[in-house]
């Protein structure tokens, strides 16, 4: 249905003039921070450029006057904020969510619980988000203590972190200082922590636990904002919600799914892949990581009784196998046994221990840690009352969650539902920096959610996709670089979207073969940049 002029010119009075490419655009001096409007049907979506890390705030007209703020997620990757990107620091963001709210949320939603989503919620001195009001919080139901899967999930995590905190402190002492560090990233993301190899140092001496990190702490501060009563914790295909305040807006939780063999689900198969993913070996490490300091966890996962086992600090000194050890593999005092032929090698080589050699395999463990917990990511489809567009915020869900979604609402297993609601989508926030595995290949007739199901009928010329991406600070990362966004998703997004691609790092757009099509000027009339700030991105999607 067709709005008045009149309404069409009242939301484009509340909003600054948009330019070409945002080379222009913005509503006021930096000193000059009003509140967020909202459109009056519809909603506007404000995307901060924090750095590398989800912040996004959503304004919904509501019949009670000021617009109701909805806030998903708040964090970054330290360092990946620098001037040399164009972007602010996490300060500067906060101080404006508070100043275009009023200090007051109605929502805050936490998808999951890594550092570059939750680490601009608190800090130990003067949290950021101390002075907020904050009405309501959603929460996956992961977080749930009442939940017996997700605390046994917890407590399953917090025992693999504390293991590989322990493998990252003996790859340290055995002078693998690059392993380590790539360990450190991993514990960065996992804690919220910017020194974890302090961190490292002083939970092997037991006087830290993950339980006190940065990102559990943020999200205990907005749960103890909104108080009890008003946190909820969102299980998928329940029911469908509300956002408070809000008429008419309908809420749909696609996931994560309550199922731990799907949370663990995390890569791609097949032509769910996008080309340039690549793969990597699993391997485990955590039994052995665990047993360096506490030989009795082993009980139950060694292959041989433990009569039959020889500690390696022990091996060379042994009463009764000693000599054994030192014959055959050596140690660094030792002298090589002399081969007796040309083509042979001393028995005692020091290349045939393996000695920390397992350790190695801590990396393959990491990743697999910290997908899982990005699998545990609350995904939310909203869908606007008139028009029943629909915006999806994804989290870093991987694999298992994506293929979960397509279970119905109210005891129906319809895949019809979701694939509805991804057909009228007109909003995609871009799983996971537009990683590898965040976001699912196919086509529209295949029976798996993916991208090719999102953006059809009345309002398919309307796709947009947001990624929370800083490229250049992300092949950077040392030792080993993250390609995010995946070349090859980047590109299917700019053809799906023809060229409405909102990325961090990014201040215009590729414009389309015509950039005089009215389609692409309506969009340019709805997007544009705080400037000269370039703390966010804002887009306004009409209920019409």
């Amino acid at each position: 249905m067709k709005r008045s002029r009149n309404a069409q010119a009242a939301d484009r009075s509340r909003r600054p003039p948009a330019s070409k490419n945002f080379r222009k655009s913005g509503p006021h001096p930096a000193s000059i921070v009003r509140p967020m409007a909202a459109p009056s049907s519809g909603v506007k979506v404000r995307m901060y450029r924090q750095g590398h890390g989800d912040c996004f705030l959503l304004a919904f007209a509501s019949s009670r006057g000021r617009p109701a703020y909805v806030l998903i997620d708040c964090g970054y990757k330290p360092g990946s904020n620098g001037e040399e990107y164009g972007l602010k620091h996490i300060d500067a963001i906060v101080d404006n969510i508070k100043a275009s709210t009023n200090g007051h949320l109605d929502l805050v939603i936490i998808t999951h619980e890594h550092q570059d989503h939750v680490n601009g919620f608190w800090k130990e001195n003067d949290p950021y988000f101390k002075d907020f009001k904050v009405d309501a919080a959603w929460f996956a139901w992961t977080e749930n203590a009442e939940d017996d899967l997700a605390n046994e999930l917890r407590e399953r995590h917090g025992d693999q972190l504390l293991g590989l905190v322990a493998a990252r402190n003996r790859l340290a002492a055995a002078g693998a200082n690059d392993a380590a560090q790539r360990l450190d990233e991993f514990l960065s993301l996992e804690l919220g922590i910017d020194n974890p190899a302090g961190f490292a140092a002083t939970a092997a001496a037991k006087k830290k636990n993950p339980e006190n990190s940065i990102n559990k702490q943020g999200m205990k501060l907005i749960k103890e904002k909104a108080g009890k009563k008003n946190v909820e914790y969102i299980y998928p295909h329940r029911k469908i919600m509300t956002v408070p305040r809000v008429n008419g807006v309908r809420v749909f939780a696609l996931g994560p799914p309550y199922n731990a063999k799907l949370l663990a689900d995390t890569d791609p198969k097949g032509a769910e892949a996008f080309p340039g993913q690549g793969f990597r070996a699993r391997s485990s490490f955590f039994a052995a990581a665990e047993a360096a300091d506490n030989p009795n966890s082993l009980r139950g996962v060694q292959p041989f009784a433990r009569r039959f086992a020889v500690p390696i600090e022990q091996a060379f000194t042994h009463a009764q196998h000693g000599e054994f050890f030192r014959s055959r593999y050596g140690n660094d005092e030792a002298q090589p046994i002399a081969a007796q032929a040309s083509d042979e090698v001393g028995k005692n080589e020091a290349w045939r221990r393996i000695d920390n050699d397992w350790l190695y395999s801590a990396e393959d463990f990491a990743l697999y840690l910290n997908e899982g917990i990005n699998n545990t990511s609350l995904v939310l489809a909203f869908e606007l009352p008139k028009s029943k567009k629909v915006l999806l915020f994804a989290g870093d869900a991987q694999r298992g969650n994506w293929t979960s979604w397509t279970k119905g609402w109210n005891g129906s297993d319809e895949k019809g539902v979701v694939r509805d609601l991804l057909s009228r989508t007109v909003l995609y926030k871009v799983g996971h920096h537009g990683s590898h595995n965040a976001t699912l290949n196919g086509t529209a007739e295949d029976d798996y959610p993916n991208l090719a199901w999102m953006g059809h009928g009345k309002y398919g010329s309307e796709f947009v996709a947001m990624i929370t991406a800083v490229n250049k600070w992300a092949l950077g990362v040392k030792p080993k670089p993250w390609r995010h966004p995946l070349p090859s998703i980047k590109a299917a997004l700019h053809t799906k979207c023809r060229g409405r691609v909102f990325q961090t790092d990014t201040n215009n757009f590729d414009s389309p073969a015509d950039p005089s099509d009215s389609d692409w000027k309506e969009f340019l009339g709805r997007a544009y940049i705080n400037h000269p700030d370039r703390l966010y991105f804002e887009y306004e999607i009409y209920d019409r």
